[in-house]
């Protein structure tokens, strides 16, 4: 008998202590205040001004943190979000947006490219800026293009690039600020686009060039004449 006196007392006193941490949880003192999010573009802010919101004056408990992360990389102009609770009424929302690396032109519409190849939004959402043009007509090619970029990330020859075009199956034409053309594909390494460029640079002193082929094992230089030559 004893043994369900003390059983029947603990049941109550757990659903008391379960009623009083209810009760003490929807207290105001839990009522978000503060939503902190970091520096982001204004089109971007705009878009997110309205969730920070619908956030403040709800409980902190109440937020299914995984849930708003979510929520907010739905947007591809996301790149990663951290979304943390500090104390018992603030949420930090740190978020990392995509940063344009290129210009994708897809028929007559121009879009922004972050270095993976994620098209994130249009030309005039952003302030132009002198960055390669990439000639697009399907996803493949520009999956194509990341990987050649990739692997010219550290050489100043990627500063150089104004457009990036398929001219055939066989080869892909980066056009230099100066109009050189480098003939490339996907089987060009690394190092032989160092080489290339060095080349490149040595031959320009002198040279006008008209296009660097680097797609096969010895390099195809084909120089329209001398630099100072007039025309």
């Amino acid at each position: 008998m004893k043994w369900i006196l003390r059983v029947g007392f603990l049941c109550l006193l757990t659903i008391s202590l379960i009623r009083v941490k209810e009760e003490l949880l929807k207290k105001d003192i839990f009522n978000i205040k503060t939503v902190n999010i970091n520096s982001i573009s204004k089109s971007l802010n705009d878009d997110v001004l309205p969730l920070k919101n619908e956030i403040l004056g709800k409980n902190i408990y109440d937020i299914d943190i995984d849930f708003l992360k979510k929520m907010l990389k739905n947007d591809i102009r996301i790149k990663n979000v951290q979304v943390t609770k500090e104390g018992l009424n603030q949420i930090d929302i740190s978020i990392e947006e995509r940063e344009v690396a290129y210009y994708a032109q897809i028929r007559n519409e121009l879009y922004l490219v972050d270095k993976d190849g994620i098209i994130f939004g249009k030309l005039n959402e952003q302030k132009l800026r002198d960055l390669p043009i990439l000639n697009v007509k399907n996803i493949s090619e520009l999956n194509d293009y990341v990987k050649i970029f990739s692997k010219i990330e550290d050489i100043s020859l990627k500063d150089m690039i104004s457009q990036v075009y398929t001219q055939n199956k066989h080869c892909i034409s980066l056009i230099l600020t100066d109009g050189t053309v480098i003939k490339t594909d996907l089987m060009v390494t690394r190092e032989k686009y160092s080489v290339g460029e060095t080349l490149y640079l040595d031959l320009i002193k002198n040279k006008k060039i008209e296009y660097l082929d680097l797609r096969f094992k010895d390099f195809i230089i084909k120089c329209s004449g001398d630099k100072d030559e007039k025309k």
